[in-house]
């Protein structure tokens, strides 16, 4: 197996000696050879997991999305064969539920698509799924060409997994730096922080134009995500999208955390600050989600926000709010969306 210094070296010379935290968080999550997703990921959830989502720990979420399946499908008065489309499926948990919380006569009639890039997770995916009748895709646009147009699009805790960039707040300069990354052989990974291009949109980003920046406020930006959501929806012609992830509105997420949000998970242990360039490729890296910004971009996309709620009220208005996952905590910290297009 290659050596990591090895890679880290040959990298970041090619690329002249530093790289945007952005493009850090894409190598250590994604690269062919070392990224977690492509290669290390073992499970999600339970004792060998690094992390857990709410679709394994609880059953709940899979039947409320199954109702809100059944509710987009009854609003869009669609009688026809129902598509519905899942990105970034996990281990295949929350597939089975949904898939498993229609009736036999029901599931018939729905043409179910998982769009996910790990290799790893995949595998997962069909064991869990066996028996059940479920389409892969390495892309988005092949799973809605499959679908027609017509789709009702889901993801639980994908938004968190894109990579983000990384700024921090110069009160002394007036303005954001972004956050880079160097390597030396000797001293391993470290940080510089380098100034906005000329011209960087920075009014696109909610974060970027917080009423409270104190020195040193560090905050995380995904236009790689932005980037998806446009492509993503360019052959939608109508249907509804849910995302389901941990984060809220750009001054709740950063009120009172100067540190930002960019953090690892190894063994379902929480690690932040200079962590988070250890093991690489072996560990989970995620930022908080600002709905702000999703909600923003998709008006820009033309489609509807019908919802933005907690996921206690989302599981509560599905008929599942006793379930520990309604509570205070995960229920809490993590927001539904939904919007519509036309």
């Amino acid at each position: 197996m290659p050596d990591i210094r090895v890679f880290l070296h040959r990298t970041f010379e090619k690329l002249g000696g530093e790289i945007p935290f952005e493009n850090f968080m894409a190598m250590a999550l994604y690269d062919p050879r070392f990224g977690y997703y492509t290669t290390e990921i073992d499970d999600v959830g339970g004792s060998r997991g690094d992390f857990a989502t709410s679709a394994t720990l609880s059953s709940a979420l899979g039947r409320a999305i199954a109702k809100w399946i059944q509710g987009e499908r009854e609003y869009h008065e669609w009688e026809e064969a129902l598509h519905v489309i899942e990105v970034g499926a996990g281990n295949g948990a929350l597939a089975r539920e949904v898939l498993k919380s229609f009736s036999w006569w029901k599931r018939r009639r729905v043409h179910y698509h998982i769009v996910d890039v790990s290799a790893p997770l995949r595998e997962k995916q069909r064991a869990a799924l066996k028996g059940l009748k479920v389409n892969w895709h390495a892309k988005m646009e092949d799973a809605m060409e499959a679908a027609g147009g017509k789709a009702l699009i889901f993801s639980n805790e994908l938004v968190d997994a894109f990579p983000a960039k990384c700024m921090i707040w110069s009160e002394i300069e007036g303005n954001w730096r972004e956050v880079f990354v160097t390597f030396d052989r000797k001293t391993g990974l470290s940080e510089v922080f380098r100034p906005l291009p000329r011209g960087f949109p920075e009014d696109i980003y909610s974060a970027l134009n917080l009423s409270e920046r104190p020195q040193g406020q560090r905050v995380e930006i995904q236009p790689l995500f932005q980037l998806w959501l446009t492509h993503a929806v360019q052959h939608w012609e109508q249907g509804s999208m849910l995302t389901i992830d941990y984060g809220g509105e750009a001054a709740e997420i950063y009120h009172r955390r100067p540190s930002g949000t960019a953090r690892a998970y190894f063994k379902q242990q929480r690690l932040e600050g200079g962590e988070i360039y250890q093991r690489i490729g072996k560990q989970d890296l995620t930022v908080d989600v600002n709905f702000t910004d999703l909600m923003n971009w998709g008006q820009e996309l033309e489609l509807e926000k019908v919802s933005y709620e907690t996921q206690s009220e989302f599981l509560a208005r599905h008929g599942e709010g006793s379930d520990a996952m309604a509570g205070a905590g995960a229920g809490d910290a993590f927001k539904a969306l939904v919007q519509r297009r036309w």
